[in-house]
């Protein structure tokens, strides 16, 4: 069975590109043939065991270094070419060149989208993965779902821990757990690692409402019982980012135990540097991240590393399984007790860390994920 990924979104770095790496390879794993259909001159950031199939259309559209009122153009320049994409894509199915589409990241606006185009006709299934529903979006989301009831290929797969859609009697929405992220070339120490000084590693795209100040703020304040260093990496993709994480930098380039990185980290670089820290820190404290998964927190399970993170961040994790601790926001004085706690007994708590991690990677494994999709 021939299995075509629909891509269109490019990032600097990030979750996406592995979470694409987790479909084109489980799906091999279970004896599909996965195949790319992304637009033309797609800048992919890593090489997919996959065939790669160009999309008619135009070239993929980015608001990289656009100001707000170029957005507004190349946003409706976006929706005009994604629907040009997918008519393509539908060409293709109708030339027998997949059994089967998935598209990876979608928003309510991809709906619209397909409704739009030739592909809501597909003789084949096709697989609409959301990364989570908010509040705010909701109604749009439902409004959508109800239009493209009657297309009996289309399905939506909402990856989520919650269930905010028992009363709205959709009938092709079908919520699934997330998937674990794991580092694809290199080996976990499922045993978990304790260096000295203990790593503390911050990793990902800087935001905002990642709280970084206030995190540095208690780490400068903490009074820990055994050495630690704080690695924090900082990936920008706008020039407002990277001048806000190098303001950042020079604030707190005093502390001799920490240790920035502004750069992206690719591949096997980002798996290396995830596999040298010991402690995954993701204090992200924004409402968002009860409705959409976080994947920093599902890169930590992946790779056998206990996490420090934020309450609002999917505490369904937690309450079931002990893969770290969640962390008070309230104040920065409250933080750093709790950091201080964690870190001056993060060596008598690895054997609950240890059983909590090994059990989540079996409940959220790949496996599982290519089931929840294509079933």
């Amino acid at each position: 069975m021939r299995v075509a990924i629909l891509e269109s979104i490019v990032m600097p770095a990030g979750h996406e590109v592995e979470f694409d790496r987790i479909l084109v390879d489980e799906l091999r794993n279970q004896g599909y043939e996965p195949v790319l259909f992304t637009p033309e001159k797609f800048p992919f950031k890593i090489k997919y065991n996959a065939e790669v199939d160009y999309l008619e259309g135009g070239e993929v559209v980015t608001y990289a270094g656009a100001s707000r009122i170029q957005k507004l153009f190349l946003s409706l320049k976006r929706e005009y070419r994604r629907r040009k994409w997918f008519s393509s894509a539908y060409a293709k199915i109708k030339a027998g060149q997949c059994d089967a589409l998935i598209i990876p990241t979608a928003t309510y606006r991809y709906v619209k989208a397909i409704l739009g185009s030739e592909l809501k006709n597909s003789p084949v299934p096709i697989y609409m993965i959301f990364h989570g529903i908010n509040p705010h979006e909701k109604a749009r989301f439902v409004e959508q779902a109800k239009r493209c009831e009657q297309y009996k290929n289309i399905h939506l797969k909402v990856i989520t821990l919650r269930n905010d859609f028992a009363n709205d009697g959709l009938k092709n929405v079908d919520l699934i757990p997330p998937p674990v992220f794991k580092p694809m070339d290199l080996s976990v120490d499922k045993e978990l690692t304790c260096h000295k000084p203990l790593l503390l590693g911050f990793f990902g795209q800087y935001r905002r409402e990642k709280n970084v100040r206030f995190f540095l703020d208690a780490f400068k304040e903490a009074n820990f019982t055994t050495p630690v260093k704080l690695i924090m990496q900082g990936a920008t993709a706008m020039q407002e980012d990277s001048d806000e994480f190098e303001k950042i930098i020079s604030e707190y380039n005093d502390i001799p135990n920490i240790e920035f990185w502004h750069k992206n980290l690719i591949n096997e670089e980002w798996q290396k540097a995830l596999l040298g820290v010991d402690v995954i820190i993701a204090p992200y404290a924004a409402e968002r991240y009860r409705y959409h998964w976080s994947a920093m927190l599902y890169t930590a399970i992946g790779f056998y590393k206990p996490i420090l993170q934020s309450p609002e961040m999917n505490p369904e994790v937690l309450e079931k399984y002990k893969v770290g601790e969640a962390v008070a926001m309230e104040s920065v004085a409250a933080f750093r007790e709790q950091l201080e706690l964690f870190v001056n007994n993060y060596k008598a708590n690895l054997p609950v860390y240890r059983e909590a991690l090994a059990k989540a990677n079996v409940e959220y494994g790949h496996e599982s994920l290519i089931k929840n999709i294509l079933r």
